[in-house]
């Protein structure tokens, strides 16, 4: 998959909107509510408010609330600096840890890891030599500094200065937690555009308040893809996206029809198109890619080396697991920011009676009641009211013979599934 090459931000007063494109298409999108900012990346001074030594982690006290940490060992009541590393969701808090990194680019300083590491992009034995000791000579023994791939192609003496600039940050930062008092931020959480322009370096974003740019990329109608619950498949048939708090499932219909091969392919675009709306959509936790006709091994296989291909490309960690009992393919996304549903969607309602189900109970409270009431009327919400009309009569006329006697009447103010039962005299 092609590297992101183009940033279009469209910012106004309530949200930001945020593309990522590679070659033309949408990638990934964010939605930043002014109201609800991501906190990843900040660095707070904390303090611990519980320990949870059964589960080897703790909750700190941050601005604004709590988040979870996991990374060390700490007593209650300590301070502590801590880095947001994962927004929180629904009821979920943020995650923090308090191995902090600062990074500039390509280049990132592990105050907590010592060391100096280089990526493999760097080539000739002298050179990563030369640019090891030159950052080892600027860093003390306790810190740590890593080059990432992408910067091989600056000098040497640029990335060095890089490190040196990160280590006044870390140093400012240890500077006002030590006169500081918890919970506080020491590093605050940053803008929409700053955050976009620290995850792709060299690629400058495009500011533009309008909205006119976000819509001529593409982006306005992948959000729209990446929030509905069915999206087409271009040769024909949909995914189905249902999303919960313990994961998601995406459901593959394909086309009636088509031969083996025409099967495999298809499978192929959907396995495709669905890790495209994992990264669209930011989605967070266990996945489960139910493609139909999956038993063939190869096939499975060759699915399997597809969908590894684009997970190593997203933002993202994806881990594929592998093909459940069931026949599914299983993935874990470790996505950091808050999903686009959890802003933009309203969270799924609990569980309620069909109308049908709903009427039944009505059926049984009126049985109840009805043997102390010589003459019982029926009162319904306009919903069951309806349906026992409908294709309830049968039963509705089965009761009045029973009873020998029985009206209905509609009450608008009941509730959905309300009803009660009373005597006509």
């Amino acid at each position: 998959m092609a590297a992101i090459d183009r940033i279009v931000v469209a910012p106004t007063p309530w949200a930001t909107r945020v593309a990522f494109l590679a070659s033309g298409e949408v990638l990934e999108l964010w939605v930043e509510g002014s109201d609800r900012p991501s906190l990843v990346g900040a660095v707070a001074l904390a303090r611990v408010v519980a320990v949870h030594p059964d589960l080897g982690a703790a909750t700190v006290a941050i601005p604004g609330g709590e988040a979870y940490l996991s990374d060390r060992a700490v007593i209650e009541g300590e301070r502590l600096v801590v880095q947001v590393v994962r927004d929180g969701v629904a009821a979920k808090r943020p995650v923090a840890r308090a191995g902090v990194e600062l990074s500039d680019g390509a280049v990132v300083l592990t105050p907590r890891t010592p060391g100096v590491g280089l990526s493999s992009s760097f080539r000739g034995k002298a050179r990563r030599a030369g640019l090891k000791s030159a950052l080892a000579a600027v860093v003390p023994d306790d810190v740590g500094v890593l080059v990432r791939a992408g910067a091989a192609d600056r000098a040497d003496d640029a990335l060095v200065a890089d490190a040196g600039r990160l280590l006044q940050r870390w140093r400012s930062i240890r500077e006002r937690a030590e006169a500081g008092e918890p919970p506080a931020w020491l590093e605050p959480p940053v803008s929409a555009v700053e955050a976009a322009r620290a995850a792709v370096p060299g690629v400058e974003p495009e500011v533009d308040e309008s909205g006119r740019l976000f819509e001529e990329c593409g982006a306005t109608e992948a959000l729209e893809a990446a929030l509905a619950r069915r999206v087409a498949l271009p040769d024909g048939g949909e995914l189905v996206v249902e999303s919960v708090e313990a994961g998601t499932l995406i459901d593959v219909n394909l086309p009636a029809g088509g031969a083996r091969d025409g099967f495999r392919r298809a499978n192929e675009t959907a396995a495709l198109a669905a890790m495209r709306q994992l990264r669209l959509r930011g989605l967070r936790g266990i996945v489960l890619l139910d493609l139909p006709r999956m038993t063939d091994r190869a096939v499975r296989l060759r699915i399997t080396n597809l969908v590894e291909e684009m997970a190593a490309a997203d933002s993202a960690r994806v881990q594929v697991l592998g093909w459940t009992p069931g026949g599914m393919l299983e993935l874990a996304r470790e996505g950091v920011r808050r999903p686009l549903a959890d802003d933009l969607l309203e969270a799924p309602a609990e569980p309620r009676a069909s109308v049908r189900a709903a009427a039944w109970a009505a059926l049984a409270g009126l049985r109840r009641e009805a043997a102390r009431i010589p003459r019982p009327r029926l009162v319904l919400a306009p919903a069951l009211a309806g349906w026992l009309d409908g294709p309830g009569r049968p039963i509705l006329e089965s009761e009045r013979r029973r009873l020998g006697h029985l009206s209905v009447a509609t009450d608008p103010a009941l509730a959905r599934d309300g009803f009660r039962v009373e005597s006509e005299d």
